[in-house]
Order: C-alpha cells, then structure tokens, then sequence
C-alpha cells in the first residue's frame, strides 16, 4: 500500500510587525504640560504610572533646568502649564 505524497505548503514569510515609536514618560509628561488645557498632578501620575511625589519631584527637577512651569487653580483644581515662547 502506498500513501499519496502530499506537498508540504511553503513556508509563510515571516510578518513584520512596525511598532510606532515609544514616546518616553519625561515627553509624556512635557507634552501634557504644554497640552492648551494643561495637566495635574493625578493626570501625570495616572500617565505615567508614577506616584504624585515622584511627579512632583519631576516637576521640579523640570523647573531646575529652564523650564518655565507655571500653575492655576481652574475649577477647583490646580493645573500646570508650560508655556510656549510665543504666549
């Protein structure tokens, strides 16, 4: 008794799956500050996964280098911005 040969199918190219670029927590975080609304400290934690005192210390650490923070109380809460140089 003979078994029919069967073919084998090709080998499937592997897919190439393209990531799109990881933005860093500290760009996050730049980019919630300059956002037109700003952000608060819960925004940021929540982002990134850091705790408020972290997020502060970031903001600070932030302001320690040039960076112009500036802050709000809109509605009952507390929000921060950075402001372009144009505003």
């Amino acid at each position: 008794m003979t078994t029919p040969q069967t073919q084998k199918p090709a080998p499937k190219a592997p897919e190439i799956e393209v990531e799109a670029p990881k933005i860093t927590k500290k760009a996050l975080v730049q980019n919630l500050l300059e956002a037109e609304k700003g952000t608060t400290i819960e925004d940021i934690a929540k982002q990134t996964g850091w705790q408020k005192h972290t997020v502060r210390g970031h903001l600070s650490t932030m302001k320690k280098n040039n960076i112009v923070i500036t802050s709000e109380r809109i509605d009952g809460e507390r929000r921060y911005f950075i402001k372009n140089q144009t505003d």
